[in-house]
């Protein structure tokens, strides 16, 4: 997501240094309300309109990325994942190697961020997109590994609750650091999930334009159909990964707010 999101914005003619900054401190901030209140939280960040939006682009992305996501757990519980994996480290780890230099080339990785300020609520209304691969990406995850068998306790801490802390390690020194602090597995899987999303993005990123990444999408007032706005509503407050981590989150009282944002 990250790399995409930086391409759209450059090809459409976003400040390089404004998208980088916008992309390597985003994911930090969005996850932070994540982390805090869930992806109902996360979504109450945006106003009325923007939040429609954004619900109706991680559906789009949900259907799109589930054969993925499904073929990826079914690879890890026949062990073809971990076949593939342990192949490529008897060829001394050839693909991994590459993938590792071909993310450290991508534009992403080779733009520092600007030092133009960017509000914590701008990371919300001008990455819109963000927070929708963010919602389809939870949801998708916590899903398939509940249907794989595993509790939804801990599918919780799996899915939502790591995904904060990666966002931090992104925020720190983009994709290299995530890449250095996670382990050789996760970040073997992590290049395995990018070959194969990349090209089913291919059309949905295609349409993307700068009203979803890179500029505030509702440009006009706060008003929406309040019967959809309910709906949608109701939908993201319903999912089993918000229904148990309302009470997960009512455990952990110990949680502390970090600084976003880069500051």
């Amino acid at each position: 997501g990250a790399v995409l999101c930086f391409d759209k914005m450059v090809e459409k003619g976003v400040d390089p240094g404004y998208a980088s900054k916008l992309i390597q401190y985003g994911w930090e901030t969005i996850t932070e309300a994540l982390k805090h209140g869930g992806i109902t939280g996360m979504m109450n960040r945006l106003d009325n309109p923007s939040k429609i939006k954004c619900f109706e682009l991680a559906e789009e992305l949900k259907d799109i990325l589930r054969p993925l996501y499904v073929k990826h757990q079914d690879d890890i519980i026949t062990g073809e994942f971990s076949r593939v994996m342990m192949e490529d480290w008897d060829n001394d780890d050839a693909n991994l190697l590459k993938w590792r230099e071909e993310t450290a080339k991508t534009g992403f990785e080779m733009t520092p961020a600007g030092d133009m300020p960017i509000s914590e609520q701008e990371y919300f209304d001008n990455a819109i997109v963000m927070v929708a691969m963010i919602k389809a990406g939870v949801e998708l995850a916590f899903e398939e590994m509940v249907a794989a068998g595993m509790k939804p306790e801990s599918a919780y801490y799996e899915s939502l609750h790591e995904t904060p802390l990666i966002a931090n390690t992104i925020a720190r020194r983009k994709l290299y650091e995530m890449n250095k602090v996670i382990s050789d597995t996760a970040e073997y899987g992590c290049y395995l999930y990018t070959q194969a999303c990349v090209p089913m993005l291919k059309d949905f990123m295609a349409k993307t334009d700068t009203s979803i990444i890179g500029t505030k999408y509702n440009k006009g007032d706060n008003g929406v159909d309040n019967q959809k706005l309910l709906a949608v509503n109701e939908a993201i407050q319903s999912h089993p990964v918000e229904v148990v981590g309302r009470e997960l989150r009512g455990y952990m009282t110990a949680m502390k707010k970090i600084t976003v944002g880069g500051q």
